[in-house]
Order: C-alpha cells, then sequence, then structure tokens
C-alpha cells in the first residue's frame, strides 16, 4: 500500500472513530425495534417483534441478521448496535477507497473525496444511530463495481468472464434488498446502465465494429440469476411467514387513498427540499461542472460529441490520447450520473406517490455515489485534449468551492444540530419510553397488551406484547389503518375495538405521544376508560420536530358500555 493511500485512510478513519465518540449513546426508537426482532431471533428462532406472531415490520433483515450475531456472541445489545454501524462504516470506507483506487484522479482528489463521503454528517448521524444506513452505503458503492473493474478491457477479453462479474452483481444487488427495501427496485434499476457502458467499452478493443459483438444476455441473465439466488428464497419465507413481500412500514407510512397529481407534486417538492437539505450542495456542483462541459471555452456540442466519437479508436490508439478522452472518461460519468438520477426519481417518486415524509437516511447512501460523478466530470473537464487554462481554473473554482462548502456545512450541522440531537434525544427516550417500559414489566401481568404509537423502547423494556398503532408489526391494526386513515383510527378510538393477534386479548395499556397536555386523560371511547398513569417530557423526536412531546401512560378501564363515547371528554 502506497504512502498516500495509507494517510487517506487513516484519515478517514480518524474522522469515523471521532464522531463515533462524539455520537456515543445515540439511539433511536426503531433501534430497539431492531433489537427485540433480533433477540427474538435468537432466543426462539422466529422473525418476530411479539413473540410467536411473524411479523415483517423491519426494514433491513440483513441489519437485524447482524444485530442478532452479535448479540448471540455475547455483545451487551447496545454495544452490538453501535459496534455494528462502526464495521458497516468502515466497510463503506474500504469499497470508496478501493474505487478510488481504480481511478485517474490525483492523490490529493482521491484523499479529499474520501474525506467527504466519511464527513457526511448524515452519514455520521445515522451510522452511530444503531440503523442500517452504513450498510445501504456500502451496498450501492458496491452495486457500482462492475464500472470500476476490467475498465480497459472490453466486452469478452476482459480478465475474467462477465457472467462471472455479473453474478456476484446480481447476488450483492439482492442482499442489498435486505438491507433497504427500496434497493429490491432501485438495483435492478442500476443494472441497464452498467451494461450500457459495457458496451461502449466494448469499442476500446474492437473500435465500433466492436460493439457489433457485444451481447449482453450472457451477464444480463447472470444477474438475474444472482439476484434471484437471493431474494426468491426471503419473499418465498415473507410470504409463508408474514402473509406479505413487503415491510409493514412500507404500508403503514404511505396514504390509504389515492392520491391527487397536486397531492404527489406536494409530497415530491417535500421530497426534494429534503434532498436540497442533505445533498443539495453536490447536486448543484455538478449541475454546475455539466454546463461548463456543455460550454467548455464557449465550443460548440459538435466538439464535445467528436471527443465522444473517439473512443471507436482502437484500443492501442487510445491509450495515447490524452486523459480524459477515452471511453471510461465520458461514459463512465454518464454512467454513474444514470444510476444516480434513476435513484432520485424512482425513490422521491415512488415516495410521494405513496404520500411518505422522506427523512435524511433514505437519500443519505447517494452522497459517495454523487461525489464519484462529481469528480469524473470534472477530471474530464480538465483533463481534455483542447481545455485551456481558463476553463481549468473554472471548474478547479466549481471543485473547490464545492469541497469547501460541503465540509464547512458538515461541521456547522454535526456540531450545532446532531450532537446535542444525539444527547438530547436518547436521554428523553431512557427516561420516558424505557422508564415506561420498566414500569410495565414490573406492574402488570405477562400477558398484558399494550397499545402504543411508537414500540421500540417499551415493548424491549416491557417484554410484553404490543399492539402497534402505526401497524408496523401489528397486521390486524395496518389492514385497520389503512382502511380508515391511521390519524382518523387513533384519534376515534376504533382500535380499542382490535384484538392483539397473537394473544386474542384487547389493550390493557396505551403509550401515547403528543403535543401539550395528556390528551386522553379521563376520556371514555368505545366503553374504555384512560386512567393516566404517568406522563414524562421527551425533546427533539428529529432534526425537523425538535418541539417536546409529551409521552403519557393510561390503564385502560372497561366501563358500562351504556356510557356515551363522549363521556368525560
Amino acid at each position: 500500500m502506497n504512502r498516500s493511500r495509507t494517510i487517506r485512510l487513516l484519515l478517514a478513519m480518524v474522522v469515523l472513530a471521532s464522531a463515533g465518540w462524539a455520537l456515543r449513546g445515540y439511539i433511536t426508537d426503531d433501534t430497539y425495534i431492531h433489537l427485540r426482532y433480533a433477540h427474538n431471533l435468537i432466543e426462539r428462532g422466529e422473525f418476530s417483534f411479539n413473540p410467536g406472531q411473524g411479523s415483517y415490520g423491519a426494514t433491513s433483515p440483513l441489519w437485524i441478521f447482524g444485530l442478532a450475531f452479535l448479540l448471540k456472541i455475547g455483545l451487551p445489545p447496545f454495544v452490538a448496535a453501535w459496534l455494528l454501524g462502526c464495521f458497516c462504516g468502515l466497510l463503506m470506507i474500504i469499497v470508496l477507497d478501493n474505487i478510488l483506487e481504480r481511478m485517474t484522479f490525483s492523490a490529493f482528489w482521491k484523499g479529499t473525496l474520501l474525506l467527504l463521503a466519511t464527513a457526511d454528517v448524515w452519514f455520521l448521524r445515522w451510522t452511530f444511530s444503531g440503523m442500517e444506513t452504513p450498510l445501504a452505503t456500502a451496498f450501492l458503492l458496491l452495486l457500482l463495481w462492475p464500472l470500476v473493474t476490467g475498465r480497459d478491457l472490453g466486452w469478452g477479453v476482459t480478465r475474467e468472464a462477465l457472467w462471472r462479474r455479473y453474478l456476484s452483481w446480481g447476488v450483492v444487488a439482492g442482499s442489498a434488498g435486505l438491507v433497504r427495501p427500496e434497493f429490491m427496485i432501485l438495483a435492478p434499476l442500476a443494472l441497464p446502465w452498467l451494461l450500457w457502458f459495457e458496451y461502449f467499452r466494448a469499442g476500446s478493443v474492437g473500435g465500433i465494429s466492436g460493439r457489433h459483438t457485444a451481447r449482453p444476455h450472457g451477464p444480463l441473465l447472470a444477474a438475474m440469476a444472482g439476484w434471484a439466488l437471493v431474494v426468491v428464497p426471503w419473499l418465498a419465507y415473507a410470504w409463508h411467514a408474514f402473509g406479505r413481500i413487503t415491510p409493514g412500514t412500507a404500508a403503514a407510512k404511505s396514504s390509504v387513498d389515492p392520491a391527487s397529481f397536486m397531492e404527489i407534486l406536494q409530497y415530491f417538492l417535500m421530497a426534494l427540499k429534503q434532498l436540497a437539505a442533505t445533498q443539495g450542495i453536490l447536486w448543484m456542483v455538478i449541475l454546475l461542472l455539466i454546463v461548463l462541459v456543455l460550454v467548455r471555452n464557449s465550443r460548440n456540442l459538435d466538439t464535445i460529441w467528436e471527443e465522444v466519437e473517439q473512443e471507436g479508436n482502437s484500443y492501442d490508439e487510445q491509450r495515447q490520447l490524452a486523459a480524459g478522452h477515452g471511453p471510461w472518461s465520458v461514459w463512465g460519468p454518464v454512467a454513474l450520473l444514470g444510476i444516480a438520477g434513476t435513484w432520485f426519481v424512482v425513490l422521491l417518486g415512488g415516495y410521494a406517490v405513496k404520500q411518505v415524509w422522506v427523512i435524511s437516511r433514505y437519500v443519505s447512501p447517494l452522497a459517495p455515489v454523487l461525489l464519484l460523478a462529481m469528480a469524473l466530470i470534472a477530471e474530464w473537464l480538465m483533463n481534455g485534449q483542447r481545455v485551456g487554462p481558463r476553463g481549468r481554473r473554472m471548474g478547479s473554482g466549481v471543485l473547490i468551492g464545492g469541497v469547501v462548502l460541503t465540509l464547512l456545512g458538515n461541521v456547522w450541522i454535526f456540531s450545532t444540530m446532531v450532537v446535542p440531537h444525539a444527547e438530547k434525544f436518547p436521554r428523553g427516550v431512557r427516561e420516558c419510553y424505557w422508564g415506561l417500559g420498566e414500569w410495565l414489566s414490573e406492574n402488570t401481568a405477562e400477558d398484558a397488551v399494550i397499545a402504543a404509537l411508537d414500540i421500540g423502547a417499551v415493548g424491549y423494556a416491557s417484554e410484553r406484547r404490543v399492539l402497534d398503532l402505526m401497524g408496523l408489526v401489528s397486521p390486524e391494526i395496518l389492514e385497520l389503518g389503512r382502511r380508515i386513515g391511521f390519524q382518523e383510527m387513533v384519534a376515534s378510538g376504533a382500535w380499542l375495538e382490535t384484538r392483539e393477534l397473537g394473544s386474542g386479548r384487547r389493550p390493557d395499556y396505551f403509550v401515547d405521544r403528543s403535543e401539550g397536555m395528556p390528551r386522553w386523560e379521563g376520556k371514555t371511547l368505545h366503553g374504555v376508560r384512560f386512567e393516566l398513569i404517568d406522563s414524562c417530557i421527551i425533546e427533539g423526536v428529529g432534526l425537523r420536530e425538535p418541539q417536546p412531546w409529551t409521552v403519557a401512560l393510561y390503564r385502560l378501564v372497561s366501563v358500562d358500555n351504556k356510557v356515551s363515547d363522549s363521556a368525560g371528554g
């Protein structure tokens, strides 16, 4: 390993370790859901939140398997979640560094790109939250691997058969779907871009005529076989065990009614705003670089396309071309931008159609892909045969400005928003949800059923059966909420008539979260009176929701059925 590579890897690891120390103890309520799934997987051999009731209420089965392994070897739960994040963060660094090592960037820019990816504030936040984001980021980078392997050789003359490479790629693509559910769709949609790139790479050996011998069926079938090898068994298991092949989270977070065009547009704009908050500077730099490429010192597009057609030269002739004019430098950035654009359209568009509120960990894995695309476009722009000093200065200025703004923005957000949130929110989870869960564990019967809006810490600490009013792990609630709407279901008390499937019992207690004073105290709905037992305040549920929330625990007491539903409130 050369000295510059050693230095950049050490620097990236220092950044990762420093953030890990600053965010130690950070954990979300969803992390507890993963931990309870992992615990039941070890203790009962089942994929479930409530014992004996299989449910597809977790978005990342592969993450749960990793947690289960660490718990099995004896690590405490919170240490296991934090350490798994460290391992996956390190995996992202290693994969990205191996990609960069195959690029023609200078050592300085390789180090800069690795630092930018590692220091991304959203990557660091979710890496040490106990959630699956760092693993999703590493898998997305692995899906780009065909773009940087065998890049100097053409279709059919690589050092390895293409079908072997794409068989491995298919296995990775299938495994990615077990990390984040959107990968089930997004990973296959990256394949056409990769095969399209292989088609143009074939011209590096036989020129334009070499493309006529390029046949995509071999790598295409291999990729499909690798993908099916992982996905089909899991989908078969999910259908048998849960009666569904997609996580309940997707249905629970989406709207019950078909969206109108204006509603879809509204959600898309909200998702776009979230993307701008997390990666806006990178997209802006990429757009500016594309403009510079198109303008290229006032040259017209015909000149640029003449350079693109140079890839029809023979391989030996291309080796003599200046940097920035081979098929890789032209079509590699296009393929990367194509994958990034497909991710953007499908992910944000799909969530808009389903009316799902996009959060930063959904879009965070895309940042390293944008960094690579930005750097490749800049390399083509500044190293072309006909680029003058002015073009290089303009490109360098855009890059340096983007790097500085990105780093300063990351430092500011991390220090003023993420670190305070990482200290305040877990404390509230421990004092409120975990504390109420411990009370339930000590003061309720073992067969008691707890209804809750946030189920993670309450379910994990109480070890009681949970009726999930968001429908993630309770199919009976999911069906009801999808039929009448989740907010209406909770507000009307319709869930009070529901029996938890595993026990056949109605809920005995209720853990609510709302703004202001406890909203159910003294009310009676559907013959059930809400008796307030305890309440507490939790602050900063999210960076976009810093306001305090009231968490209240109620005992649900059956009263005379003749009592009006409006009695008491």
